[in-house]
């Protein structure tokens, strides 16, 4: 019978398991004002993408996001140039448009951090090449982000090109036409499109694409920057108001195995301090694709627009000196039907302005594009008042965001960072943090094995109290807990290491994923050879990966076999192990079976932590082996001390001024015990079970009133 219930409470805890994950993806369906992100099954690169039905239209999944107030013909780069009109308005698109690429593709490049391709479709992005940092682990391409959603030819979504603009209340696309190239350096490039009004040329819109040059200085963008400026020029003889309307940057490719991690994130003008503002892909539904950031909550005005990843950003910042402002910023979510390529992109406009007869107006916008490193966003440049950028590093919200706060975070990384710098090795940096938090926890858990020990004892007392109160459940329980009392006994003190150390794995998942440089960290590595299959801590282990063939389950996408789980829990079943043998006996046949349960409990560990951050697993299962051992010692030093007690010595451990000094020994009294007092966070749980039992006995005489 006892077996056949151990059966079903594993079962029923496997479905709980199982169910709750289902659950959590249909809330965050159901309401993603929540903020919780619908779980994926596989991450999405950028050039998966690309495989998308070229058909496939934006417009059919939201709604039209292009302004225009008149038809507009179709440019075409075909033959023939086609003049595109609105109203009194025209452009005539390039004869010979062609592609363009500024910057250096090569990771030894001294000058330039990046390459950025440009097409002469509304003069916007391809794609970005940072020359530093790898695509995957696995492969040796460099990493591109800031293409459109569905190919290269897709304008609707190419990241900083340019919609069109609106000059004297009159809308002249700008989005499908071939701007034209007038200049071009190894790091900068200008695209040029002239309006036309009755044949002659009315307004000229040059924009100018240029890269920062790779620095150390922190007070300079360091390399991770674009500027784009916008020079209006009014050819007639009269003031023309105008305004600019464009795309913002695209999400960089996803980089987690758990969840999506693409995020909107928006800077917001306080008192001259930029409060920040995010929200995940997830939350643009098909029943809300759209999403205003042009203010915040409490009417802030946007300083920055942007999306990222845990590990890299793209953001648009308007120079604030200048009249050009942005004032509208719309997320606009499609492709809801397909979880793994939903995506999001967004539409900026300008505020109005003036350009004087025969004059220009600039426009300078700041666009950085890079990674998310806590020495290049720390700098002076980028955690300056207005732009905060460092805040982005640590962007979490629910109810473990207090757990995942910046400061938290940053010791955590400041605590890694040590190690690493003496032993080169994240991994091992991960493991001197398990001697530390081990070492911090030693007293409390020497003080919950010295407790266990005790109630250990108490077998032939709770027997009696058992026979004495049969059947009346209420009664014992008020017995025992009294009788713990008075032996100095607390049942909760057994679990407090694992719950005080809750908290740390919360944090510490945060911190892989939201630390840079443990990105693509391998375990173990020197002078170029692994001598562990660990080459990336943020990601699983994937003894052996299979993306092309994955195995889809029901609660979790299978791609590949990861060790460290296991391992985890074949040392967690050790540990319940040790631990039950440890424990009181059972008072009731119930509790006999939670503890059986509680052991069998540990093999579902391996399942939860499954796709877990290889760094995350190494941490509890080092911390499991850690403790596993500390249990064997304390029980030893308990065995010793109670053999010395039988023997009629006790061992002094703090005594006071007028005794002999340490190591000396005395003899027992015949004085009665007296119940242990009990201090610090012991001594707080205490006194927190004697409220929860006033409460209970209130609660009786409430009843029986």
């Amino acid at each position: 019978m006892d077996t056949k219930r151990l059966i079903t409470g594993i079962a029923v805890a496997m479905l709980i398991v199982i169910g709750w994950s289902r659950l959590v993806q249909y809330l965050a369906v159901q309401h993603p004002e929540w903020g919780w992100q619908a779980k994926t099954e596989q991450p999405t690169t950028q050039e998966s993408v690309a495989t998308m039905p070229a058909t496939q239209n934006v417009e059919a999944a939201t709604p039209p996001v292009a302004s225009t107030q008149a038809s507009v013909m179709t440019a075409t780069t075909q033959g023939t140039p086609t003049t595109q009109s609105s109203g009194r308005y025209s452009v005539t698109p390039a004869t010979q448009p062609s592609p363009v690429m500024i910057g250096s593709a090569a990771p030894s490049d001294p000058n330039l951090t990046m390459a950025v391709n440009l097409s002469p479709k509304g003069a916007g992005l391809t794609d970005v090449l940072l020359n530093e940092f790898k695509r995957t682990v696995e492969s040796p391409e460099l990493y591109v982000f800031q293409q459109p959603y569905r190919g290269p030819d897709d304008d609707e979504t190419r990241s900083l090109a340019t919609r069109s603009i609106t000059i004297d209340g009159q809308v002249v696309d700008l989005l499908s036409l071939a701007w034209q190239q007038v200049s071009k350096t190894d790091d900068a490039v200008t695209f040029r499109a002239t309006v036309s009004r009755d044949g002659m040329p009315a307004v000229q819109i040059d924009k100018t694409y240029k890269l920062s040059p790779r620095s150390t200085d922190e007070s300079t963008p360091q390399g991770s920057e674009v500027t784009l400026t916008y020079t209006v020029t009014n050819f007639t003889g009269a003031a023309v108001n105008a305004k600019l309307a464009f795309n913002g940057p695209t999400s960089p490719p996803r980089e987690t195995d758990r969840s999506d991690d693409r995020m909107l994130v928006g800077g917001y003008n306080h008192e001259g301090f930029a409060d920040l503002t995010h929200a995940s892909v997830g939350e643009l539904t098909k029943d809300k694709p759209t999403k205003d950031f042009s203010k915040d909550s409490e009417g802030k005005p946007l300083v920055w627009i942007g999306m990222g990843s845990v590990y890299f950003n793209a953001i648009v910042r308007p120079d604030p000196k200048e009249p050009i402002q942005i004032v509208t910023a719309t997320a606009i979510g499609f492709n809801f039907d397909d979880v793994l390529n939903q995506h999001v992109f967004l539409k900026l406009e300008t505020n109005n302005f003036t350009v004087p007869a025969g004059g220009t107006t600039t426009s300078t916008q700041h666009v950085f594009m890079g990674p998310k490193k806590r020495e290049l966003l720390n700098s002076a440049y980028y955690a300056a008042p207005l732009l905060r950028y460092d805040e982005t590093l640590v962007m979490s919200s629910g109810p473990c965001g207090w757990i995942t706060s910046t400061k938290i975070i940053n010791g955590l990384y400041f605590l890694l960072s040590f190690f690493h710098a003496i032993f080169r090795d994240w991994g091992l940096a991960i493991i001197c943090l398990v001697f530390i938090v081990r070492a911090c926890l030693h007293p409390i858990t020497k003080k919950s094995q010295v407790n266990m020990a005790k109630m250990s004892k108490m077998g032939p007392e709770i027997e009696r109290l058992k026979k004495k109160h049969g059947d009346n459940k209420d009664e014992l329980n008020k017995a025992m807990m009294q009788f713990y009392k008075t032996q100095g006994a607390t049942p909760i003190l057994g679990c407090l290491p694992m719950f005080l150390q809750m908290p740390i794995w919360i944090a510490l998942y945060s911190s892989l994923q939201s630390t840079f440089e443990l990105r693509q960290s391998p375990f173990l590595m020197f002078f170029g050879h692994h001598l562990t299959w660990i080459k990336d801590l943020a990601h699983p282990d994937r003894l052996f990966y299979f993306p092309n063939n994955p195995i889809n389950l029901y609660f979790f996408h299978l791609d590949a076999i990861n060790v460290l789980p296991i391992f985890l829990g074949i040392v967690s079943w050790i540990q319940a192990k040790v631990m039950r043998s440890q424990q009181p006996p059972a008072s009731t046949p119930e509790q006999a079976q939670q503890q059986k349960m509680m052991q069998w409990m540990t093999l579902m560990l391996p399942v939860i932590l499954y796709n877990g951050p290889a760094g995350l697993n190494l941490y509890i299962m080092t911390s499991t082996t850690f403790g596993i051992i500390e249990s064997k010692i304390i029980r030893k030093h308990i065995k010793e001390r109670e053999a010395l007690e039988k023997a009629g010595v006790v061992i002094v451990d703090n005594p006071p001024d007028d005794l002999p000094p340490p190591g000396s020994v005395r003899r027992k009294n015949n004085k009665p015990d007296e119940p242990p007092k009990s201090g610090g966070l012991a001594g707080w749980i205490t006194k927190l079970q004697q409220k929860a039992e006033e409460m209970q006995e209130q609660q009786k005489k409430n009843k029986k009133k």
